[in-house]
């Protein structure tokens, strides 16, 4: 299963790539975020091979995410490999100046690996849903960046 999702942010590339991959950010637009923690590399240096943990709320309790940085080229391009027990999923978000204050992200979560419990939770799902929330969180995002100064 593929999620994507394209959209117009109404500033400059810098300020999106700034803002969408700033950790402290995440809660604020990901859908029930906890909390980030770098594994390995500088949070404010990145480069491919870093690595970092994602918890995310689960009902009551928590779901923990790995993610690896599989290709960095700022502000442009950046594919994220993230894994857990259940599924692994390539996350992958490009940046492009459409013109001086507004910037084209295309962002695509693609489940590579679906463990038998997801393979039964996505059977029951709505593939139609899931690309609701992308789009929803996605949204959300571009409105937080608009929003700032």
């Amino acid at each position: 299963m593929k999620l994507a999702h394209e959209i117009i942010i109404n500033k400059p590339l810098q300020a999106v790539w700034n803002y969408s991959n700033n950790p402290d950010n995440l809660s604020k637009w990901l859908n029930n975020f906890l909390r980030y923690e770098q594994i390995s590399g500088d949070v404010k240096a990145p480069k491919v091979g870093d690595q970092s943990k994602h918890t995310y709320q689960q009902g009551k309790g928590e779901f923990i995410m790995e993610e690896t940085i599989t290709a960095y080229d700022p502000p442009n391009h950046i594919k994220l490999f993230m894994t857990s027990g259940y599924f692994d999923i390539e996350v992958v978000n490009n940046f492009e100046a459409v013109d001086s204050n507004s910037t084209r992200l295309y962002a695509s979560a693609d489940f590579v690996r679906v463990g038998l419990m997801m393979k039964i939770i996505f059977f029951f799902s709505s593939n139609k849903k899931m690309q609701r929330d992308h789009e929803t969180q996605i949204g959300k995002l571009k409105a937080l960046i608009e929003a700032e100064d």
